[in-house]
């Protein structure tokens, strides 16, 4: 069920005109910014962090990630920087998640 939602909705918008990544660079207007790839692409790109790094992994990257920016405005490469430094890995591929469409 969940994966034939996404498909319907983001597969469809990454293939079409519209395709953009989960951090545009630029916008033109707030109301066509928040859709399928920001929100089901960014929650799939944060599932994979748990995958690669295991529920404990993660749950390290969460503390570190909170402890550091509780409060506070954030990016994804703050997220992604808690992630890496918890776990002791080089997740700088994961960048290319947030800044590429499709």
């Amino acid at each position: 069920e969940d994966v034939r939602g996404l498909r319907g909705r983001q597969f469809n918008e990454d293939a079409g005109p519209m395709s953009h990544p989960i951090r545009p660079e630029s916008y033109i207007s707030m109301d066509n910014f928040y859709t399928a790839t920001v929100y089901s692409k960014g929650a799939e790109v944060i599932r994979m962090y748990q995958t690669i790094l295991t529920r404990a992994g993660f749950r390290k990257g969460m503390d570190l990630y909170f402890e550091r920016h509780d409060g506070g405005a954030v990016t994804c490469d703050d997220f992604r920087s808690a992630m890496a430094d918890a776990n002791g890995v080089n997740l700088d591929q994961f960048a290319l998640w947030y800044s590429t469409p499709g």
